[in-house]
């Protein structure tokens, strides 16, 4: 796993500085602690920080051919590298080292920049061919590792994330607009944007082309249901299996040891029956209970239950956090506004794991294939809803009004609310009001950017328009595969992981995996209020039978709790601060009323709030951090964790 940078300028007389390209990498030595090198000749610069997995002695990059034409720095893993080097030698290419990374190099070769096509993987790389002067960008399927590039008057800039690229002088900090309000939408900067004007994200699965002082982007994998209704729901199963074992056997290829992020769900209990089903050795497997004032979200004891059935080598500890010394780190880890509150026990986990272990494997991606969220299963009963004559939805909206907002202890009122709200909406429509934070960000936002905006061009009317799906369960799943998988839960898992140099692989994101999921019929994966129907049937040999049974809890927080309490100061900084008053992006009187009505308990606002706050300390932090701009604090700041011998140690 690796960051990686360069720079072409258009000028093929413009040498490109070597020590530009040492500044941009050592912005992300977090991503490579262990190696730094760079190829510079002329106009060209590539430049990478390594975090040694395979091939810890011979695998330095960048990794060039044998006469030397052609560059690559990669960032990734590529875990069918060996069955291609075995082919590529047989048509007599050479190697030097026994790196996944040199697989590159002479892949490219032979086909092209339609090399990827045949890579298994996560993966962001560059490729400098010297005799056709061409630079190649590109990025895995899922979008599991990140690129960012900006085109200046000057030339080509790109790296894995954002903050390299502001270390160059002709980088603009301007805002996009049309960011801000998708970040207020999705709680994060979706798509190929990016918060500042200047700057780009290369999408999941695309290439990027630099050829004679054009750049040409395209598309070079998608996939759409494709439901095959042939197979008995026996055949199903057992093909499924098949593929989740050889998913996560080619995810084990490591000259490190892999470890396992284990909680009390179904994805992460049947990823380590598959690891310590395919693994020699025992697997090591890591758990973090979550302790707050307002209670307990621990996980610890089922944890354990699996840990024991599979003879794992079991880590746990019980963490105690202030939000207010995390909250900085997490704003610069980002790079952008990201709002997504679970990235507070993440990075408590991560930096727990990373004290033990440098590569772990996750079960991330398993809600999104086989259909684990709740508002799967809202979508579907929408459907029956729909049923019901509209005098009488009309009498039950009339009830459901007048129920009370949730406080935050419970989120059965909020979510019923929205449920009927919806119901009278479009199949699109309705979606987008279960996952939106602000159904209209024009709400929050600064009239005179109003004008600005395209909100008939979002990110998620691009999708939806590009998916062209009639089933609501489908739609809603390829979403979600297409937006905040790639946007919210891989791009907090990417920065938060390499922000405490850990390296995490999501098995269940296998292309192949996704590939043939999407042939399985919406019926076996959601059924009135029965979700990931097969998935479950799939690997209940592998589990507890309470195990199976268990509540989905999820790695959230008590934040509406924390807002009405420790965070309150932050809270009413927001109302208060001049700096917020004069803020040219909010409207100042909607944060009030929204800080107002939350901290009466009149309703429940932390989803919006957190989102502005995090916006606030982002803000701070990459627009004013030359200003002595104040922040609020809370609490004490510090980490405590109790081990697994019931030890408390403190951390920074």
């Amino acid at each position: 796993m690796c960051g990686i940078a360069g720079i072409i300028h258009f000028d093929s007389s413009r040498p490109v500085s070597p020590e530009m390209i040492e500044r941009m990498c050592d912005t992300i030595a977090h991503r490579g602690p262990d190696d730094f090198g760079h190829y510079v000749a002329g106009n060209v610069g590539i430049g990478m920080r390594r975090l040694s997995i395979i091939d810890l002695a011979t695998g330095r990059q960048p990794i060039t051919n044998e006469d030397r034409t052609i560059w690559v720095v990669f960032n990734g893993e590529i875990y069918n590298y060996r069955e291609l080097r075995t082919e590529l030698e047989s048509k007599g290419h050479k190697f030097r080292t026994t790196t996944d990374t040199e697989v590159l190099v002479h892949l490219f070769e032979e086909l092209g920049e339609n090399c990827v096509q045949r890579l298994r993987g996560m993966f962001a790389f560059a490729i400098w061919d010297a005799r056709k002067r061409t630079l190649t960008l590109a990025r895995d399927r899922l979008g599991i590792k990140p690129l960012y590039y900006a085109q200046t008057s000057e030339g080509l800039l790109f790296a894995s994330e954002l903050k390299a690229l502001l270390v160059h002088p002709g980088i603009s900090r301007d805002l996009d607009p049309q960011a801000l309000a998708e970040y207020f939408t999705h709680l994060c900067v979706p798509g190929d944007l990016s918060i500042f004007k200047s700057v780009r994200k290369l999408s999941p699965a695309h290439l990027l082309v630099y050829r004679e002082g054009k750049l040409e982007a395209r598309r070079y994998w998608q996939v759409q249901p494709n439901p095959d209704h042939s197979r008995t729901d026996d055949e199903w199963m057992e093909e499924l299996r098949g593929h989740l074992r050889d998913a996560v056997d080619s995810h084990l290829v490591a000259d490190v040891p892999v470890g396992a992020f284990l909680s009390g769900g179904l994805d992460s209990g049947a990823l380590v029956a598959l690891m310590a089903h395919a693994s020699p050795e025992p697997i090591r497997t890591f758990t973090v209970g979550f302790a707050t004032a307002s209670g307990r979200f621990d996980e610890r004891l089922p944890a354990k239950t699996i840990a024991n059935r599979y003879s794992t080598l079991h880590h746990e500890c019980l963490i105690e956090a202030d939000v207010a010394d995390v909250l900085p780190r997490i704003a610069k880890a980002f790079d952008e506004p990201f709002a997504d509150s679970s990235a507070i026990p993440n990075w408590l986990v991560c930096h727990e794991t990373a004290r033990h272990i440098k590569v772990v494997l996750s079960g991330l991606g398993g809600d999104e294939l086989f259909g684990g969220y709740p508002r799967y299963v809202g979508l579907e009963l929408s459907k029956q809803y729909q049923r019901i004559g509209l005098p009488a939805r009309s009498a039950i909206a009339s009830l459901v009004r007048k129920l009370p907002d949730g406080n935050g202890s419970s989120y059965f009122s909020d979510r019923v609310k929205r449920f009927v709200a919806a119901s009278e909406m479009s199949l699109t429509d309705r979606y987008r009001s279960f996952i939106a934070a602000f159904h209209d960000v024009r709400e929050i936002l600064h009239p005179d950017l109003h004008a600005s905006l395209d909100l008939k061009n979002s990110q998620y009317n691009r999708i939806i328009s590009a998916l062209s799906i009639c089933d609501a369960l489908d739609l809603a799943l390829f979403t979600d595969l297409y937006s905040y998988l790639p946007d919210d839960i891989l791009t907090l898992t990417d920065r938060i992981s390499m922000a405490h140099s850990l390296e995490v692989r999501v098995p269940f994101l296998d292309h192949k995996l996704v590939e043939f999921v999407a042939q399985i019929p919406a019926r076996l994966k959601v059924r009135g209020f029965k979700n990931k129907i097969l998935f479950r049937k799939a690997i209940a040999p592998w589990l507890p039978k309470q195990h199976l049974r268990r509540p989905k809890q999820g790695f959230s927080v008590p934040m509406v709790a924390w807002l009405r309490g420790p965070l309150k100061s932050m809270l009413l900084d927001l109302t208060e601060s001049k700096s917020w008053r004069e803020s040219p992006w909010l409207d100042h009187a909607a944060v009030r009323r929204l800080v107002e009505e939350h901290i009466s308990g009149k309703v429940n606002h932390e989803v919006r709030l957190w989102a502005i706050i995090c916006f606030q300390e982002w803000e701070q932090h990459y627009i004013y951090r030359s200003k002595s701009a104040p922040r609020a604090k809370s609490g004490n700041v510090c980490t405590k964790t109790t081990d697994d011998r019931g030890q408390a140690r403190s951390s920074s």
